[in-house]
């Protein structure tokens, strides 16, 4: 049975998506973990070609957008844990294991990445969002709810199946 679904919305990323499911695909060999890829794809380039030849299930999302990306891909995951992360090699995906570890351990639901605990490559975010926009709207989400995030924007996130279900839930009764 699948154990970790990992969904990556993609739009033209031709360049670097081979190097992402490259690096998913060593983090389950390395760490026996049974999972897939689900690229939630609506490109004019060979992504979802790519994406299929190296394995991934690629699915194409019923109306454009990111969001509706990651909803369209939701619906496809299977297991115990989801990984979502972008497909344009911004985030790590040989990290996932340190993502997953507080999840195995059921201390927490949801976990975030940081690209501010590691390094930040050069050209991967714009200077005034690395050092004013992100720090700037983490200081306010921490002093508002009293924790310490240090990338709150950060599309590198891993959580349960059960938390991903209560949150649908929780979302389609605010929405009402």
């Amino acid at each position: 049975m699948t154990e970790i679904s990992v969904i990556i919305p993609t739009k033209n990323e031709e360049k670097s998506i081979g190097i992402c499911i490259e690096k998913i695909q060593k983090v389950f060999n390395e760490h026996h973990i049974d999972g897939k890829i689900i690229i939630a794809d609506n490109s004019t380039d060979n992504t979802p070609e790519i994406a299929k030849s190296l394995g991934a299930k690629v699915i194409v999302p019923d109306e454009h957008g990111y969001g509706n990306a990651y909803r369209f891909g939701f619906e496809h995951t299977s297991g115990d844990y989801i990984v979502m992360g972008d497909g344009d090699n911004t985030y790590d995906f040989t990290d996932i294991p340190k993502l997953l570890e507080p999840l195995k351990r059921g201390e927490a639901d949801l976990v975030l990445g940081s690209r501010f605990k590691g390094e930040i490559k050069k050209g991967a975010m714009p200077w005034h969002h690395q050092y004013i926009g992100n720090p700037f709207l983490a200081w306010i989400f921490n002093r508002a709810n009293k924790s310490n995030i240090s990338d709150t924007h950060s599309g590198f996130r891993a959580f349960t199946k059960e938390a991903y279900d209560k949150m649908r839930t929780d979302l389609k009764l605010i929405l009402k």
